[in-house]
């Protein structure tokens, strides 16, 4: 009876546990040597890196790089990008950089990754660092989407030297897997996350600040919005099958292409309601610091369960500072919004 009521009390357990499906035991579609074409936007308008001609360019090259899967559903790789922006007119410049990838199976056919690195950037020695995605679209191709903030490594020829980032580029592509890996182009219909103990993830979005009460003028000029990227962790303990209380820091950073950068550092309590299964809606609110000053966060978000341990989700939240001093234009109250998209790893 004792073998019964206990295989009973398994049976009936409020949620379940999800383990790691075999599919995502390496990310195998991601394995090897590969390799692509790029093409997109660029930005570099200081006058630092390019000096003559259009700021805002299209840049085409291409890219060679090896992936190695380390855990499950872990890959580290690096790659080398070389591109041309030109304005078709007067000028062009090359961009040549040896990036590092740290990437995630988010399902059996795609991967999400930070990365970064350094190389040339037309007449200076520059740093990038990014956030990108790829999706297998056949048993051997994929598409990506990455967007990169880029610096100066020293001075440039002419004298304009810029800190932090003065230069941006959102990049896709098409990526051939060369070592015939296995084919990954469908999903996982295995079980899903229940939102439910260790987690962490990566996002990317928008910081905006319309009263200027946090973001402030390093030289460059005030900016109301700022490109928003970073990474959080957190934890959440279910209180029953359909509620989750949680606790989250997230790290950002937030830049702009003049110069002006900064660090966002928030501590989040969470509640969150599964209504069903794989949807959690959250409410968060916490303290923290933008820029060095205090601030207080309400806010909340939609986490979307995509297969196995990974998950998407939506965030908004509103900012006001602590001192209740108000900003630039003489408005207090919370008015600075952070608003982000992001990819989850559960790790229980």
């Amino acid at each position: 009876m004792l073998v019964g009521s206990g295989a009973m009390a398994q049976d009936t357990a409020l949620y379940f546990s999800p383990t790691l499906t075999s599919e995502f035991s390496a990310p195998s579609a991601f394995d090897g040597l590969y390799a692509g074409v790029l093409a997109g936007p660029i930005s570099a308008r200081k006058n630092n890196f390019n000096t003559v001609g259009a700021d805002i360019r299209p840049e085409f090259g291409g890219v060679v790089g090896w992936n190695q899967p380390i855990a499950p559903g872990v890959i580290a790789g690096g790659e080398i990008q070389a591109t041309v922006a030109t304005d078709f007119s007067s000028s062009a410049y090359l961009r040549l950089m040896a990036l590092a990838r740290l990437g995630f199976a988010a399902g059996d056919n795609t991967l999400i990754y930070v990365l970064g690195g350094a190389g040339r950037l037309g007449e200076s020695w520059a740093f990038e660092a990014g956030i990108g995605a790829e999706v297998m679209v056949t048993s051997n191709m994929a598409l990506r989407l990455e967007a990169a903030g880029i610096g100066q490594l020293g001075p440039v020829p002419n004298g304009n030297n810029i800190p932090a980032i003065s230069a941006m580029r959102i990049t896709s592509g098409a990526i051939w897997q060369l070592d015939g890996a296995p084919a990954a182009t469908t999903f996982n219909s295995g079980p899903v996350t229940d939102f439910s103990g260790r987690y962490a993830g990566i996002n990317i979005g928008g910081f905006t600040d319309p009263q200027f009460n946090f973001l402030a003028d390093y030289g460059y000029g005030y900016h109301l919005s700022r490109f928003e990227m970073g990474g959080f962790a957190g934890y959440n303990h279910a209180l029953n099958e359909m509620f989750r209380a949680g606790i989250e820091v997230q790290l950002g950073a937030n830049y702009d292409t003049s110069g002006d950068a900064g660090i966002d550092l928030l501590a989040l309590g969470k509640l969150g309601v599964v209504p069903t299964p794989g949807v959690q809606v959250y409410a968060a609110g916490g303290l923290g610091a933008v820029e060095g000053k205090g601030a207080y966060v309400l806010g909340g978000g939609v986490e979307y369960a995509l297969w196995g341990q990974a998950s998407l989700r939506g965030e908004a939240l509103i900012l006001g500072r602590m001192d209740g001093q108000p900003g630039l234009t003489g408005v207090s109250g919370p008015s600075t919004s952070k608003v982000t998209i992001g990819t989850v790893w559960h790790f229980d």
